[in-house]
């Protein structure tokens, strides 16, 4: 095609001939040349406007010669700079030198140029027209009642731009505007437009850009446009309307693409530049595929050169045009200069009919014009252009095909160019007022699958249980609520049962009642709101949930473990206290212990909800994205029971807690190998104390599981809490289900000792300080007892004719075993046992004192049963064992000792050997030999007398017995016959 000097020199002969033409065609058609000659008054900036003169012989002849008008172009002065001073003074001089009154001005002036000219013109009521502005300043009709321009204004952009945003559903965006009066107030005028439809659309970040010219000031723009870009990073901006002009968007995109504001998650709308040459290869501190990379898939707002609208119905003057002059590179505004005359042309043709001044009537008309022009439909309202606009992109492509990009470049290609393509055809309905409608011309190209998000899609994820952990959980609480209902049945209703009645089934039930709590404690805990469709009570529920879930817990562990805790004690006290006076422990004393643990409960509960009520509150967790999805951003959110001070609550609650499970599993390590057939199930509830205690102290570390893992954090809980619960149930009632299996009667008789106190071979047996005076004091009334039992062997000797017994204590040296001494007595005493079952607890342990052993070898019937023998035998029996037991104990000369001792020596040996059983046996036997030889060998006289002397002792003989099994049970069930494990 030539150079550009030499394309416009050819134009220019085109237009001559044309002219000389025309004026030959239309001279022969209208003779009359006389015609009103109207002098248009232009202003350039650019004299190479061959379409000025082409309209001109174009309406000329055809428009306004029926009517004898005619156009003349006053462009004496030629061209004028961007110069405020040289323009004004150049208008003025136009005035000045003017015969007649000034009709009309168009210009190309720079809007500086044009805001002075348009001000001034007011004061001369002189209509200016411009072919190349759209700046939304001079739309102020209060400061330039008589500006128009025929370029669509920048408010048009901005209203296909807000069209394109409702096209491709992004609601969110981000505005990015240079400091000057041109983009300051587009941007305003766009914030405007959406604020008008806050409910579509939301401004998410706005920044001006203090943008200055020239190489000092680079460093410092390259700094803030970074910050910039950052801040938009920051606030996950990814629709991005800019408004700045090609030098600032040179180093803008140069910039995005070191800080990757670019791709499949950002688009960026500008507002297209009225050129045609490619403005962004100029030079930046990045390479040309950087800025490649960064401007692909840009889109821009701009007016077209000619119009896109191939079905429009233009007129043979306007095709003949666009054929002409669509094949050379003009100006890019020249089109709208020829539509700018022939826009006069039509205002002279309509002022005809109307008698107002040039000035009134160029107001109202102007509105009136409507044709099909080269830049397509022309129309005006309030001054301004409503025509076409394009939406084009910038597409990085390796070939084009009808401007279609068909080989398009990725973002990591080299050797890629920019070529613009056009998107849409925004144009207007009749309305003028309406919105403008988008005609698809193209096909857009997008970085990924579609438009990108106008934000990372945050989707608000209520985290809760999962249906099929809770209804593992609930599964296995019920399995325990029915197995924990079965043994409270069980329990009830064999209550009358010896061995149950002997565990204490009160405590047993209460253990029960907390097991069963705890059960139910871990359904409550799986509850969430997720369970409930109606949400409008979802709130008020929780709210109750939330403290019934600390209170139901909370009691569950007073109850349960309250109650362990108090057989325990109860254990520990009988074998480990050694006041001789102590009588047995009731279940009643238990009872009240386990009541004070719940009333200290229940008032540290009621005080907790009155000061600080525990509620429902949402917990947001930090967002996170997708793997597969970067566009997509979790904010996960749970419902979590809380109150101001729960941390504060929650240490008072465990320490309270801690301490009583801390010390009932020190109470249980002291009693570990302590058997009490009176409380038969104390080795399990030992155990069961050991579990709780593991299980509470493994069970607290879920405080350190993040709250994030849920899933896990709530299946731990409820894992120990199945763990301690299920086997305390299975501890404390499989045994006895067992037993009343064997013996459903109550038949069978327990021994008063089912389990032995062993000591550590080779370690002495001690006793603390703090049982020092009560040994002291008890060392006193065992000697007193002693001595009268002395007495009273020596008496029941001289009655059987037996020797009698020296006056010494034994002291055994050797770590001893203890066993009871169990005396087989006559049927009657068998009869009296039978009666009796249904007696309190020590009239069983009384019966069992005189129940049959397995150490039984001595079988003795008296033929007469007044004298009865064998309680005769049996006291004797009872007083040397306790001479034996009582004789072990070496104890301290001096009060001053801070401690006594056992002497420990082997434990075996002496329980092994056959002196303890020989001991005790041979006194059996040389008792009833000497009674039974003595009843043979004398006459009935004698015997009559022995018969007499025997029951006159009868009364001393039931008074030893009774004395002796009385004290014999209580030291059983005291601390009389214990030690203390070292």
């Amino acid at each position: 095609m030539g150079t550009k000097p030499f394309r416009l020199f050819l134009v220019h002969i085109f237009v001559l001939v044309y002219s000389v033409l025309a004026n030959n065609y239309y001279g022969h058609h209208h003779l009359n040349a006389n015609r009103q000659r109207i002098t248009l008054n232009g202003l350039f900036t650019n004299s190479h406007y061959p379409s000025i003169h082409f309209a001109l012989e174009q309406v000329n002849a055809q428009l306004l010669s029926p009517i004898n008008l005619q156009f003349h172009l006053d462009e004496t002065e030629g061209t004028i700079k961007c110069d405020v001073g040289t323009s004004v003074k150049t208008f003025f001089d136009m005035m000045n030198r003017s015969s007649s009154s000034l009709g009309v001005i168009f210009t190309d002036a720079c809007q500086t140029v044009l805001s002075y000219i348009s001000e001034t013109a007011t004061y001369f009521r002189l209509p200016v027209i411009s072919f190349t502005d759209s700046d939304l300043s001079l739309l102020a009709k209060d400061r330039y009642p008589y500006f128009y321009h025929i370029v669509p204004s920048d408010h048009a952009h901005n209203l296909v731009r807000k069209q394109l945003l409702q096209y491709f559903n992004w609601t969110r965006f981000g505005l990015i505007y240079q400091h000057g009066s041109k983009y300051t107030l587009v941007a305003n005028d766009f914030s405007n437009l959406t604020a008008m439809d806050k409910k579509l659309f939301e401004v998410n970040l706005t920044r001006g850009l203090a943008y200055r010219h020239g190489p000092i000031w680079q460093a410092n723009n390259e700094r803030y446009i970074e910050t910039l870009l950052k801040d938009f990073k920051t606030r996950d901006v990814r629709i991005i309307i800019a408004n700045f002009n090609q030098t600032v968007a040179r180093h803008m995109f140069c910039q995005a693409a070191r800080e990757q504001v670019y791709g499949s998650r950002y688009q960026w709308i500008i507002l297209g530049y009225p050129s045609s040459s490619p403005w962004w290869n100029e030079p930046t501190h990045c390479s040309q595929q950087e800025i490649v990379r960064a401007m692909n898939g840009t889109l821009q707002t701009r007016v077209p050169q000619f119009s896109m609208d191939e079905n429009a119905n233009r007129s043979e003057f306007v095709s003949e045009y666009i054929k002409s002059f669509s094949k050379f590179e003009n100006d890019y505004f020249d089109a709208y200069a020829y539509d700018t005359i022939w826009s006069l042309a039509y205002f002279y043709r309509l002022k005809l009919t109307s008698n107002q001044s040039n000035t009134e009537v160029f107001k109202n008309i102007i509105d009136d014009i409507d044709f099909i022009g080269a830049t397509g439909r022309v129309r005006y309202l309030d001054g301004g252009r409503i025509g076409e606009v394009l939406v084009e992109q910038f597409v990085a492509c390796r070939m084009m095909n009808n401007e279609t990009c068909t080989i398009p470049c990725y973002e990591e290609e080299e050797d890629c160019h920019l070529t613009v393509v056009k998107i849409f055809r925004a144009t207007y309905s009749e309305s003028k007022d309406g919105p403008p409608i988008l005609y698809t011309l193209n096909p857009i190209m997008w970085h990924g699958n579609g438009p990108p998000r106008d934000r990372t899609n945050q989707t608000v994820q209520f985290e809760h249980i999962y249906p099929s952990v809770f209804i593992s959980i609930s599964i296995c609480s019920g399995i325990g609520l029915f197995m924990s209902c079965a043994f409270l049945a069980f329990n009830i209703h064999f209550r009358s049962h010896r061995y149950i009645r002997m565990s204490s089934p009160t405590l047993n039930n209460i253990i029960l009642c907390g097991c069963m709590l705890a059960y139910i404690s871990m359904i409550l805990m799986g509850i969430n709101s997720s369970l409930f469709r109606e949400k409008s009570y979802v709130g008020t529920i929780m709210n109750i949930f939330c403290p019934t879930r600390v209170w139901i817990l909370c009691i569950s562990f007073t109850l349960a473990f309250g109650s362990m805790f108090s057989k325990t004690w109860r254990v520990h006290s009988i074998f480990t206290n050694i006041n001789t006076t102590k009588r047995g422990i009731h279940d009643s004393r238990l009872l009240a212990i386990v009541g004070v643990l719940l009333t200290i409960d229940l008032i540290f509960l009621i005080v907790w909800q009155i000061l600080d009520p525990i509620r429902r509150v949402l917990v947001y967790s930090a967002p996170h994205r997708l793997k597969d999805n970067q566009d997509i951003e979790i904010i996960p959110y749970r419902e979590e029971c809380k109150s101001k001070n729960m941390s504060l609550w929650f240490v008072v609650l465990v320490l309270n807690k801690g301490l009583l499970m801390f010390y009932g599993s020190f109470l249980s390590w002291k009693t570990r190998h302590v058997t009490m057939p009176a409380l038969n199930d104390s080795r399990y509830i030992g155990l069961s104390v050991y579990i709780v205690f593991i299980c509470c102290t493994l069970g607290s570390l879920v405080i350190f599981i993040p709250s994030e893992q849920m899933q896990f954090s709530y299946f731990l809980r409820s894992f120990f809490i199945v763990i301690c619960t299920t086997a305390t149930v299975c501890l404390v009632f499989v045994p006895k289900i067992i037993e009343v299996y064997r013996d459903p009667h109550s038949k069978k008789r327990q021994p008063k000792v089912t389990n032995r106190l062993h000591t550590n071979q080779g370690r002495p047996i001690v006793l603390t300080v703090q049982h020092l005076n009560a040994i002291l004091s008890d060392n006193q009334d065992l000697k007193l007892v002693l001595s009268m039992q002395e007495e009273t062997l020596n008496r029941l000797f001289d009655q059987l004719n037996g020797p009698r017994v020296e006056n010494r204590i034994t002291t055994v040296t050797e770590p001893f075993e203890m066993e009871r001494l169990i005396v087989c007595n006559d049927g009657a005493d068998e009869e009296d046992d039978e009666d009796d079952d249904d007696d309190d607890d020590e009239e069983e342990e009384k019966e069992e004192d005189s129940s049959s052993g397995d150490e039984c070898h001595l079988q003795f019937i008296t033929s007469n049963a007044s004298l009865q023998p064998g309680r005769v035998a049996r006291a004797v029996s009872l007083c040397l064992f306790n001479k034996v037991q009582l004789g072990r104990i070496s104890w301290p000369e001096a009060a001053s000792d801070s401690r006594y001792s056992i002497p420990s020596q082997d434990i075996h040996h002496f329980a092994s050997s056959s002196a303890s059983k020989t001991l005790r046996r041979q006194a059996y036997h040389n008792s009833f030999s000497i009674f039974k030889n003595s009843r043979n060998s004398e006459h009935s006289a004698v015997a009559k007398d022995n018969h007499a002397s025997l029951q006159n002792f009868e009364p001393l003989f039931d008074g030893l017995v009774l004395l002796d099994e009385t004290r014999l049970d209580d030291m059983l069930e005291t601390d009389l016959i214990s030690t203390v494990n070292g």
